[in-house]
This record gives C-alpha cells, structure tokens and sequence, in this order.
C-alpha cells in the first residue's frame, strides 16, 4: 500500500500549508512581479513530493503551465477543459465519501489522511481569467464546481489554491472565498484593498511600514493570525523543473 507525507508543507517561519487543517485552502494575490510564480511552484512541487496527486488549470498558456504539462500533471486551459477537470474532481470527490465514509464508521475528526488516501490538490492560477475565459453559463458552473470542492473538500482531501494577481470583493463568491483560510499577499505595489481582500486586515494593522517586495509581503491563517513571510527560495529560471516535477513523481521515463 502506497503511503503519503502529510506532514505539513513548510512555508515561512511557523506558516504551514497543512494539508489536513481546516485552513488548507489557499487564495493567494500577488500583482505582477511579486513572485506569484515562484512561490507556486514551490506549493506544486512539495505536493508532489508528498505523493499527492495535483491539478494545474492554465487560463493564460502561460510558459510555466506547459512546463508543469510536459512533466505529466493534467492540466486544463480552455473552459471546456477546466469545466471537465472540475467535474471530473467533484465526482471524483464524491466516490471518495461514497467508498469510505458512507456505512462505515469513522472516528470523529477522521480525514483522508486516517484513510491512507491521497489529497487531490487543484491549483487553480490566475482564477479570474479562467472564470472570464468562457460564456456567463461556463462562468457560473465553474463557479458552483468550486463551491462544492471548497465547501465540502476538506475531509475527503480535495483541495484548492487559487491564485490571481489581482481581486475585488465581488469577483469570487463569498463560499469560496471563505473557505480559502490560508491567504497570501505578496508584492511591493499591493493596494489597501488588496491587502484588505488578501489578509482581511488593513495596512494600519501592521504596526509598522509594509514590508512587502518580490516574494515578500503578509500570510494569514486561524493558527497564525496576520503575519510577515517570505516565500521559500524556488529558482525556476535555467533550472529544469520539469525533470525535477518528473523525478518528485517517480517517473522512470521521460
């Protein structure tokens, strides 16, 4: 029986991304030139060290999305792709309490990590521009897949980071949004209402003058509260990612 590592992901000084925790959904926002990029990087590949299986949802094409293609994890572009691999996640989920928590009896606070089950990790980057990317109708049920996997995810580990670098009150449902109690703010050129969006806090909570920069700024989470971070040190640029994603998979063959 294959074993997972649910150890949680360390981030920054005592910040965890802890996969079975009620804060293990992730929103994290970043203006451009913040390091969004690499700090998710580092969230993908830990994940995949931990022997989870993850999910990559690429509106943009972007460079790292082929990237994390070519290394074998599924990835979805177009709404009808992204549609699919919802769907696909919510049944997925679904089968998952249907097989292991229906008529049976289960501790009390049991999860996926009791069962010996892998989490399903969905990294949904720049959520936005994949909410936008289709028609209202295609808005709207990918809108209500998330709701289901943020709302009801959590005890079966299905699991969602979604990242943007930008993003009012109204853009995201407030189920979704809710849920996501791991936040993330990273960037010098954050905005009060961003940082208010991000962190539910203001800049004159800080106590002091913000400190954010590439790949530095503020997390928040119930375990923590409002704090400074830093993201791990994740070098993308001429290093070959694809083989190390390859490699943390346990793929034998390019």
């Amino acid at each position: 029986m294959k074993k997972y590592n649910y150890t949680p992901i360390p981030l920054y000084h005592n910040v965890q991304w802890n996969l079975t925790s009620e804060s293990c959904h992730i929103l994290l926002l970043s203006p451009t030139g913040g390091g969004k990029s690499y700090l998710t990087a580092y969230l993908l590949a830990m994940a995949v060290k931990r022997g989870h299986t993850v999910y990559f949802v690429d509106a943009k094409n972007s460079d790292f999305g082929a990237i994390v293609k070519k290394a074998g994890i599924k990835v979805a572009s177009t709404p009808e792709e992204i549609i699919d691999l919802l769907k696909f996640m919510v049944n997925k989920m679904e089968s998952t309490y249907s097989e292991h928590y229906e008529n049976r009896t289960i501790d009390f606070g049991a999860n996926f990590s009791s069962l010996n089950l892998p989490a399903h990790i969905l990294i949904f980057d720049e959520v936005l521009a994949g909410l936008h990317a289709g028609d209202k109708k295609q808005k709207q049920e990918m809108e209500n897949l998330l709701k289901q996997i943020a709302l009801k995810g959590r005890m079966a580990g299905f699991i969602i980071c979604l990242t943007s670098q930008y993003l009012l009150s109204t853009d995201l449902p407030q189920s979704i949004n809710s849920q996501c109690q791991t936040r993330i703010v990273l960037g010098s050129e954050v905005s009060e209402e961003l940082f208010h969006i991000a962190t539910r806090h203001y800049k004159k909570d800080l106590g002091t003058a913000y400190k954010g920069g590439v790949g530095r700024g503020y997390a928040v989470n119930p375990q923590t509260g409002l704090t400074y971070f830093e993201s791990p040190k994740m070098v993308l640029k001429g290093y070959d990612y694809t083989g190390l994603l390859k490699k943390l998979k346990g793929d034998k063959h390019d």
